[in-house]
């Protein structure tokens, strides 16, 4: 059964120790989802959200606090957002980047300019593969995107793009999945988790998934080797899921 509190409303966490997602590699991951609907915890206001209405308005403050200080000891932890770049809490030492998930170059370049990483989803087709300068900055697409059998594992070395907080450049995904044609258009959609996998296991977190999610998720960090790497929301956000 689904914990439900005033602040965080019905949500479920599923944990996972070693992943087998083909991008992430053999990582520990997280997905995040509402009980009454699996997008509760992404932002309303998200373009990729193929299902605005339901979901949520705000951030869920007590497990935004659980999450930035969820990091495997000796080790590294990373997430995306696609809430406001501004609400975005910059990451102090030891603690969860929060990559702030754009949806256009603009709304990336203003990110990185107030000190938040960023990242940017990409039309489906586009080419990156060389790096692009935008406004001053610089937009590098994900390895894992440019090589086949490398994934966040083996990326920077220990030290992923996406888990480095003082970057300077955004990193871009090129759109994939079932609904990438929306991607970098008016239609609401383009989720790389609306199929797939990745759906499934979304899913699933729903009816599996732990009650309490940020005592699940400050234990599972714990429990994890030292020098692990933890991708936070392979599929979710840190919104409030509504009651």
């Amino acid at each position: 059964m689904a914990a439900h509190t005033e602040e965080g409303g019905f949500i479920m966490l599923k944990t996972v120790q070693v992943s087998s997602n083909k991008k992430t590699g053999p990582i520990a991951v997280t997905y995040r989802a509402g009980v009454r609907d699996t997008y509760g915890t992404c932002p309303k206001t998200c373009a990729l959200n193929p299902a605005p209405e339901s979901g949520a308005d705000e951030i869920d403050r007590d497990y935004l606090a659980a999450m930035l200080e969820a990091v495997p000891r000796n080790g590294v932890a990373w997430t995306y957002s696609h809430f406001p770049a501004a609400d975005i809490p910059v990451a102090g030492p030891g603690q969860t980047v929060i990559n702030a998930s754009c949806d256009d170059m603009d709304s990336a370049v203003e990110a990185v300019a107030i000190g938040r990483p960023a990242v940017v989803a990409a039309p489906l087709g586009t080419d990156w593969s060389g790096g692009h300068e935008y406004r001053g900055v610089k937009f590098v697409q994900c390895p894992a995107e440019l090589a086949d059998n490398f994934t966040c594992m083996q990326c920077g070395n220990g030290r992923p793009l996406c888990a480095r907080a003082d970057r300077d450049y955004v990193v871009v995904f090129v759109a994939h999945g079932t609904g990438a044609k929306k991607v970098g258009t008016d239609c609401a959609g383009g989720c790389y988790a609306a199929q797939g996998p990745t759906a499934i296991q979304w899913h699933g977190t729903r009816k599996t998934g732990a009650a309490d999610d940020a005592a699940a998720l400050k234990a599972f960090a714990k429990s994890l080797p030292p020098g692990s790497m933890l991708r936070h929301h392979v599929a979710g956000d840190i919104g409030r899921a509504a009651r």
